[in-house]
């Protein structure tokens, strides 16, 4: 089954509004971008495979091992997602009085925007830790063409949705286009990094009744344009947890399915009638509620002043917004705490040496119970606007991330380890 290259492209609005162009109807524009692709590929493809944490925890603890970890460029004993946390430690326990509560996305989307490579530090490269875009010695991902958001250092052309489906062995992988190392040149190489947009996660139903939970964003590099002088406290900007909201005129098959992410699986007929008023915004969370926050968004989007123009409104009426301090944030590692807002935070990856001329790049990634929520409901089903006992209590999102006295509702980035296979 083929995954649509779908293009978000995005804006220079405050409320982070992408624009959904749908792989019927802008063929122009999926056929441009897949052709730039392929002609920086050169016949390669890093594979990006779903996977889980007991298969990871078996293949770093393996003696024959040879994958490493992303999020810092020093592989590490112990397995850690990219926000640096263990993925089997999830959860705070009993002492705060809420059992903890975990689901399993359904699906996940990796926004790639550009993937580079570096040389060791004896043939030139960057010291272990210092890797940027500008000290990166070769480009093997980057998607061609105009900058939709003017002087942007990241995703400013949009990025490549990498989706990848628990449970489905025929959605299960996917394959972006990289340019290969020169031959005479690949043993010098010993790190990739990647720059992500964001990361996507789609919750089944049955699991998350809540439609507009039903895609939730990690966003990593949010593309911020040479005339901005910062982003506005409202806006969505690195760190922020933010679901996505369709209008009315998007497929009804993104509340059932993960169809947002690949276009076989929207129904007959939702693909002909997506046209350019498919549009989809992007709003912050209430952390001391769970609740939607009501920030600046245009009136076409504004799923507070006409619910009945969207395809999955929020369930409740939203939370004011008077302060960033409001926003729900997941855990980022530390370093990005030291970069400029608009510098993209890079992924990197150590590459094994001994076995570059054997296989190509593979990227396992486990996103196991990447959603915890402390509560005292009997079911698993998570329901922050229409459960009170679902619904976080934190006095900020740093409190929510810091404070396990609280009733805290966590979103954790996934887990990814790379590999020659």
């Amino acid at each position: 089954m083929k995954q649509c290259r779908n293009v978000k492209i995005m804006t220079l609005l405050s409320s982070a509004l992408i624009l959904f162009v749908s792989c019927a109807k802008h063929k122009d524009n999926k056929n441009d971008l897949l052709l730039a692709a392929i002609l920086l590929n050169g016949g390669t493809n890093a594979e990006f495979r779903i996977s889980n944490i007991n298969a990871l925890v078996a293949a770093r603890t393996a003696a024959n091992s040879s994958q490493s970890r992303i999020g810092e460029s020093n592989a590490s004993a112990f397995l850690t997602d990219l926000g640096g946390d263990n993925p089997q430690n999830y959860g705070d326990g009993a002492a705060d009085g809420f059992n903890d509560h975990f689901i399993t996305p359904a699906a996940i989307s990796i926004g790639v925007c550009q993937v580079v490579a570096y040389k060791s530090v004896a043939k030139g490269g960057p010291a272990k830790g210092s890797e940027t875009l500008e000290n990166a010695n070769f480009i093997m991902f980057e998607l061609s063409g105009s900058n939709v958001v003017p002087g942007a250092k990241m995703c400013g052309s949009g990025f490549m949705p990498i989706g990848l489906q628990t449970g489905d062995s025929t959605l299960s992988s996917a394959f972006l286009p990289i340019t290969p190392f020169p031959e005479a040149e690949k043993q010098d190489y010993d790190r990739v990094g990647i720059i992500a947009r964001d990361f996507t996660y789609y919750f089944d139903p049955k699991d998350v009744p809540e439609n507009s939970y039903r895609y939730v964003d990690l966003v990593l590099n949010n593309p911020i344009s040479n005339i901005e002088s910062n982003r506005t406290d409202d806006g969505i900007t690195r760190g922020d947890v933010s679901p996505k909201l369709f209008n009315k005129n998007c497929p009804e098959s993104f509340l059932n399915s993960p169809s947002y992410i690949y276009s076989d699986l929207l129904k007959s007929g939702e693909i002909e009638n997506i046209s350019g008023s498919c549009m989809m915004g992007e709003l912050a969370i209430d952390a001391n509620s769970g609740h939607i926050l009501r920030t600046a968004v245009p009136d076409n989007l504004n799923p507070f002043t006409d619910p009945t123009n969207m395809l999955n409104p929020p369930s409740v009426a939203g939370v004011a917004f008077a302060s960033a301090t409001q926003k729900l944030k997941f855990k980022t590692p530390t370093s990005i705490n030291n970069l400029d807002i608009k510098d993209p935070y890079i992924l990197v990856v150590d590459l094994d040496s001994s076995k570059k001329d054997g296989g190509s790049l593979l990227f396992n990634v486990s996103i196991d119970k990447v959603l915890f929520w402390d509560s005292n409901s009997a079911d698993n089903v998570f329901s922050p606007q229409l459960d009170a006992g679902d619904s976080p209590n934190a006095t900020s999102g740093n409190d929510n991330l810091t404070n396990t006295a609280r009733k805290n509702m966590i979103f954790h980035l996934p887990t990814i380890i790379s590999n020659y296979k």
